[in-house]
């Protein structure tokens, strides 16, 4: 059996897990990483933003990782590794559809996240950059498992993972431990902590690949008449979310033509739930019918991601109680997860990432860091949740839900366009203004869904929303003369 006894012993070897390492280890720390899943393998959780892309490109700066550097811009990265496969994202697209709409009633907001291709955002083809980053940590020194069927113990002193790998036994000992496993919560399960995922409102689902031979958005706008020259950018070139009756469709194009697409349906509607009880390729049809735009889109698409097929899920929804300990931490992807929309789960794993590190680095009062740690991790999965909802709350009208989407964005592009003391905390979580200023936004929402969404209404909440956001609002959002078309959202260049 091959032992090691080292600092940091991370379970988990997605991005986070793997960039953790190799972090620790270029500061000086000795880490064992294991993964019981071999790289290459499917994961989505693949948009970035200009958010992720800063907090990406300050960690390869302050733990000299220059390797990591060209993934933080798509011009960068398409001359230095070509061979790693992204997409370009110019900003977040929407798109309104009603039940059997005809393609020219269709509703849009673009809403722009960089200036040009050359400093914009990517999407992360994740088989690939997950890859590459677990080969940059063994190559930084890092103790590599893959593959692995292990056991996991530990005491107050201690974690032990025993297992084969390679049809070699080994054993890895470590004073700490960091849970990067996900939805697996692999510590958290061993600890036994309790779960509150009862708390979250927002109750979705998915169903989802990743196919070829998917039409463009501007393609299909172009045939039923629709002109798209008034855009900020590529429509396709973007986070594209169509937005339905009972939830909406992201679609994530890559360089190489193909698409990541995904069905996010509520819970909480009637025939979502009906629909889960059909296979994965029917119901996948299903919602398909429901909108004409999305079968021009999808006639001769085919799955070509993961082998086996469409994948669906249970209720995505997940919160811990308990995000760190003693001698452990999870990363914020294991501590919770809400949705996939407005894209935040790779600028919170960063900004988890870069934190734990500080504190592992750290000689004194690391106890008491984790614990501030573990409420913040927590707290800021719950201000997701609140940023979330509302869109699927305002459901089925389309306005209503870019209005909620202006919260979103007045956190992150304030964030983006300014460096102050408020911006410790992801989209201003930690800020008490800002939480009230969503909590009275949500009880307005209320009341105007209740009143059925009127035009005046919609005017009226829309008023309420513009004053309520002013003090964040650095952007433009909310201007009526741009007719739902946002290009001074863009990130600095």
């Amino acid at each position: 059996m091959t032992t090691h006894n080292v600092d940091t012993l991370i379970l988990g070897s997605g991005f986070g897990g793997s960039l953790l390492s190799m972090m620790l280890a270029r500061a000086g720390r000795s880490v064992a990483i294991i993964d019981r899943v071999r790289h290459p393998r499917f994961a989505i959780g693949e948009s970035s933003t200009p958010l992720a892309d800063a907090a990406l490109a300050d960690l390869a700066e302050q733990y000299n990782l220059p390797e990591v550097l060209p993934l933080t811009k798509y011009g960068r990265w398409k001359q230095t590794y070509p061979d790693i496969t992204c997409g370009l994202k110019r900003g977040f697209s929407y798109f309104g559809h009603r039940t059997e709409c005809d393609v020219r009633e269709t509703d849009q907001m673009l809403v722009a996240a960089s200036v040009s291709n050359e400093t914009s955002g990517t999407h992360w083809l994740r088989s690939d950059v997950d890859a590459f980053l677990f080969e940059q940590a063994g190559r930084s020194g890092v103790v590599q498992y893959e593959g692995a069927d292990y056991s996991l113990a530990g005491d107050d002193d201690h974690w032990y993972a025993t297992g084969i790998a390679n049809q070699s036994s080994f054993q890895v000992t470590a004073p700490f431990i960091v849970d990067a496993t996900g939805s697996n919560s692999t510590v958290l399960n061993q600890l036994k902590i309790p779960s509150q995922t009862a708390v979250l409102r927002t109750n979705s689902r998915a169903i989802f690949g990743h196919f070829a031979d998917v039409a463009t958005v501007a393609d299909v706008l172009g045939e039923g008449g629709l002109d798209c020259s008034h855009h900020p950018f590529p429509c396709d070139a973007a986070a594209v979310h169509h937005v339905l009756h009972n939830g909406w469709m992201w679609q994530l194009r890559f360089d190489d033509e193909t698409v990541s697409a995904g069905f996010l349906l509520d819970n909480r509607v009637p025939d979502t739930v009906t629909s889960s009880q059909l296979s994965k390729s029917a119901e996948w049809d299903q919602q398909l019918q429901t909108c004409t735009f999305l079968r021009l889109q999808f006639t001769t698409a085919t799955v070509i991601r993961p082998d086996n097929g469409l994948q669906r899920t249970q209720r995505l929804q997940r919160l811990t109680t308990q995000a760190a300990g003693k001698n452990w931490a999870t990363l914020p992807n294991t501590a919770g997860f809400i949705d996939p929309l407005h894209s935040t789960g790779i600028a919170h794993t960063l900004c988890g990432i870069e934190r734990l590190a500080a504190i592992l680095l750290a000689t004194d009062h690391r106890e008491e860091k984790l614990n501030r740690y573990s409420a913040q991790i927590i707290d800021e999965l719950r201000h997701v949740d609140d940023l979330v909802e509302g869109c699927y709350a305002a459901l089925p009208n389309f306005r209503l839900w870019c209005d909620w989407c202006m919260l979103y964005f007045a956190a992150v592009t304030s964030t983006e366009q300014t460096n102050t003391d408020d911006n410790t905390s992801f989209l201003h979580a930690g800020d008490e203004r800002f939480r009230d200023a969503v909590s009275k936004a949500r009880s307005r929402l209320r009341q105007v869904t209740k009143d059925g969404g009127t035009s005046q209404a919609c005017d009226e909440f829309e008023n309420q929303l513009r004053s309520l956001l002013q003090p964040w609002n650095h952007a433009g959002l909310l201007d009526a003369d741009c007719r739902g078309m946002y290009s001074r959202t863009a990130a600095p260049a």
